[in-house]
């Protein structure tokens, strides 16, 4: 989960649309998609939601996935035309999903069946421009109005301007210690192919601009149980440990409403583009 990259706003870009007011929420049918490194706050969003929105399928997206966010927008746009082509014949969609875990994704997926759905709802942030120039032509793309995962949770009910991120924090949740986690895949690589005090080391260049490990206590996991790991990477790596309170509201408002400022809402026809991302500041 390190920060995203800042993005740069196109002269070419168009105006995004507004969001719908305040007392809008997603309608009768409605799918989510959502980033399997996060399930442990969705599942809990929608717990939470219980007997306030209608069961929706839920489709799991690999985490792997936003390490190359071109994958991960084509990916997302092959389920979204899936939807289309079900809903045009008026049938369902059968779409792969993975279940949350580790190991390959291909021997963790499987079929979701998901009926004509009005919205898509996209549990995720823009990811590294993961979003951009998704467009479906029966559905609304609904998606909360921040950068990544780590705004996502760090939101306690701002605006995304105000979302307070430590620039020196590389933030940690339970669903990236505990899932396929490129980075801890990547220096456990080095130790293999270079030696453990080689790897060290370019453990420690790697994680140069940073000056501790922040777990993000989103109340969907027990914190004490996630901080020996945390403080155990934080002393091999010469930093310090520390943990933040966060927040699953916007997941809540994603889910139920209402859909304000904060929660984008992409018509049918119209693409996507990082001009969502920037409106409403």
């Amino acid at each position: 989960m390190m920060p995203a990259m800042p993005q740069r706003l196109s002269p070419d870009e168009p105006t995004p649309v507004l969001s719908p007011a305040p007392e809008s929420g997603p309608a009768s049918t409605a799918v989510v998609f959502a980033c399997e490194m996060i399930d442990d706050e969705v599942r809990l969003a929608l717990d939470d939601l219980a007997g306030r929105v209608p069961p929706m399928p839920l489709v799991w997206l690999e985490s792997g996935l936003h390490d190359r966010p071109e994958k991960l927008r084509d990916h997302i746009q092959d389920l979204i035309d899936r939807l289309d082509e079900a809903h045009t014949r008026g049938g369902e969609a059968r779409l792969p999903s993975v279940v949350p875990g580790q190991g390959p994704a291909e021997e963790r997926t499987h079929v979701v069946t998901v009926p004509p759905a009005d919205d898509v709802l996209l549990a995720m942030g823009y990811c590294g421009n993961g979003l951009q120039g998704l467009v479906s032509r029966t559905a609304r793309l609904v998606f909360p109005r921040v950068d990544d995962c780590i705004s996502l949770f760090l939101n306690h009910g701002c605006c995304r301007s105000e979302i307070k991120r430590d620039a020196h924090a590389f933030y940690l949740t339970k669903g990236w210690l505990s899932h396929n986690n490129a980075f801890l895949e990547s220096h456990a690589g080095w130790e293999r192919r270079f030696g453990p005090e080689r790897a060290l080391q370019l453990r420690k260049a790697s994680l140069a601009a940073y000056q501790r490990f922040t777990l993000i206590d989103t109340g969907a996991y027990d914190v004490a149980e996630q901080t020996p790991r945390v403080e155990e990477l934080a002393a091999e790596l010469e930093l310090a440990s520390t943990c933040v309170p966060g927040s699953i509201q916007l997941l809540e408002r994603l889910f139920a409403g209402p859909w304000d400022s904060e929660i984008v809402v992409v018509p049918p026809g119209r693409k996507l583009t990082i001009m969502d991302l920037f409106g409403g500041d």
